[in-house]
């Protein structure tokens, strides 16, 4: 199954550990989002990234293919139980995405996707540690320039904050 990631799972060492079967499809982007920290996250001590509707704007992150092994895992990571439960910290639902970086060399295009919509509550700045995961992962996966300065000068939350 092909997945869009935006946030942390573009960390390649933490994909590594939570999806050992995925492999990297290319580098996509989703048109008319914007990224969004919509919930507090314990784990973390800050805010998760979610994707929100935003005219013009694009959300840029990776196309992985995932077994279906490691899609449950990363469900349980991401506290999706089942489509519609009210439970779901995020749902899993596809979008429509621009493959435009592919690693096989094939051409761009558009590939429909699953990825992780945050649920919001609680909406609030990430902590430095979750956003330097999301940073690692877009330098990796050499996202645009300007998309990763607008990461970095994202606002985080102070150390010992929350």
């Amino acid at each position: 199954m092909l997945y869009f990631a935006y946030g942390s799972n573009l960390d390649p060492q933490q994909m590594r550990e939570r999806c050992p079967g995925h492999h990297v499809v290319g580098l996509a982007s989703l048109a008319d989002h914007r990224l969004a920290y919509l919930r507090y996250s314990n784990a973390w001590g800050g805010g998760v990234a979610g994707i929100q509707l935003a005219h013009g704007a694009t959300v840029w992150g990776v196309l992985y293919e995932l077994t279906e092994e490691d899609l449950l895992r990363l469900d349980g990571f991401e506290g999706f139980k089942d489509a519609g439960d009210q439970h779901n910290v995020y749902d899993r639902e596809q979008v429509t995405v621009e493959l435009t970086r592919p690693d096989d060399g094939s051409f761009a295009r558009r590939v429909l996707a699953a990825t992780y919509i945050a649920r919001p509550s609680n909406p609030s700045p990430p902590s430095q540690r979750y956003l330097d995961a999301i940073l690692r992962g877009a330098v990796h996966h050499r996202l645009p320039e300007d998309y990763v300065e607008r990461l970095r000068l994202q606002e985080v939350i102070p150390e010992g904050g929350g």
